[in-house]
């Protein structure tokens, strides 16, 4: 008797465990997704591969005009003056000259960086013209050589006045039309960078305690990026930066990496998780999706902005829940020219009720492309560029950039094989 009860118990455990290799020995990818193969390995494709790199020349062009003069005041310190020496020098290894933008908008005189820095500090700058910023657009991307790595910034408070033009009125209505069409001809991409400084009026004393300038970059994409974050890094140490804007990108897909994963294990480095396990919609399968946002704009790393921008679906009938976020945002200065930005959002993905043996999650990011809450405090009231806390006319820049051909465009997708099977 005993030794039929061992043969049945024997018996027994063959019948549980060849159920249990039957319950996940199909194939990882039950549902044949066309990106991936049928044992869980992502299929590749063409998208870009976005990179940030290093300028050959970053080329700088200061704007003086009247509306700029209480950044300028002779003998006087200011935020301006402190934040725009302190960028120069850190770009003065590959670009060891300042050129300044005429009372017409065209490029003038290129001024080795110290002589720069006495004339500015002694109000050699100070001046009576106007701001003519098509005029001064155009003949910055004339002499800007793009395919040799050459990237321009352009400092300037950016209030359009076309004083002396034939129908100046006129002009600034069609001011938006003409930054969109000189943007578009330009064909590369831009950031523009927001920034504040104390002012003050011509006897010297205090104007004005945040009044709004700008960094506005051009060249090719990978080089505009990294200069807009290393501008940015430096204002932002200062305590006087406000926020960033870009146009003419294109990121291809975001990158990402994982975390350590629940109830769910990863395939080697892939972005497929096997062995799905559940019990309820709270401890189920869940996976941590690093992604990076060192690319794009600054305001992605806003938790309110990143939740709006973030994008997810299952494909084949399963709940995906999105969870916690929680973000890693680092600017680390290193020796020499070498200003790094890691931003990080890591978002807990929780996959329950899946219908069949694998599920796919298609995701990605909508950008907040056109979003410009930050600089809002500038815009709005502005009636006059004789208001120095306010940037009159420049919404209007920004629309241009916004409608012109330079559009960023959407990211791809990636995708998230998870599986019942091993």
């Amino acid at each position: 008797m005993a030794n039929i009860i061992k043969s049945f118990f024997k018996l027994s455990l063959v019948i549980v465990e060849a159920i249990t290799v039957t319950g996940c020995s199909g194939p990882i990818n039950s549902n044949f997704d066309s990106h991936f193969t049928e044992d869980g390995y992502l299929v590749t494709n063409d998208s870009v591969s976005f990179e940030m790199k290093q300028p050959s020349k970053v080329k700088f062009y200061v704007e003086v005009s009247g509306s700029m003069n209480g950044f300028f005041r002779a003998n006087r310190p200011t935020q301006f003056k402190a934040d725009l020496w302190k960028i120069a020098n850190y770009y003065y290894v590959i670009s060891p000259n300042i050129q300044i933008l005429t009372n017409a908008g065209t490029v003038g005189n290129s001024i080795p960086l110290n002589r720069f820095q006495t004339m500015m500090n002694t109000g050699a700058f100070v001046s009576s013209a106007s701001t003519k910023v098509p005029v001064m657009l155009q003949s910055v991307i004339n002499e800007l050589n793009t395919d040799a790595g050459e990237v321009a910034v352009i400092v300037s408070d950016m209030k359009y006045s076309p004083v002396g033009a034939a129908a100046p009125a006129v002009l600034m209505t069609q001011y938006s039309t003409d930054i969109s069409q000189i943007l578009s001809n330009f064909g590369k991409s831009v950031s523009l960078i927001c920034a504040t400084s104390d002012y003050l009026d011509n006897q010297g004393n205090m104007a004005c305690l945040r009044s709004p300038y700008y960094y506005f970059i051009m060249g090719a994409q990978g080089h505009v990026a990294r200069v807009r974050n290393e501008i940015s890094t430096l204002l932002e140490a200062s305590g006087h930066f406000i926020d960033n804007l870009d146009s003419g990108f294109d990121f291809g897909k975001p990158k990402y990496s994982f975390g350590i994963s629940y109830m769910c294990d990863q395939l080697d480095d892939q972005p497929t998780f096997v062995s799905y396990e559940e019990t309820d919609g709270i401890d189920t399968c869940t996976i941590k999706l690093k992604v990076r946002l060192e690319d794009y704009r600054w305001r992605l790393a806003d938790p309110a902005i990143f939740s709006e921008a973030f994008k997810i679906k299952a494909k084949y009938g399963s709940f995906v829940n999105v969870g916690e976020i929680k973000f890693d945002v680092e600017n680390i200065t290193g020796a020499g020219h070498n200003l790094l930005r890691e931003a990080v959002a890591t978002v807990e993905l929780k996959l329950c009720n899946m219908v069949t043996d694998s599920e796919v999650l298609e995701w990605t990011l909508d950008l907040p492309n056109t979003e410009y809450t930050l600089f809002k405090e500038f815009f709005d009231g502005a009636y006059t560029e004789n208001d120095p806390a306010k940037s009159y006319s420049v919404l209007d820049f920004v629309r241009g950039i916004f409608h012109g051909g330079l559009v960023t465009k959407e990211l791809d997708s990636n995708f998230i094989l998870v599986s019942k099977n091993e």
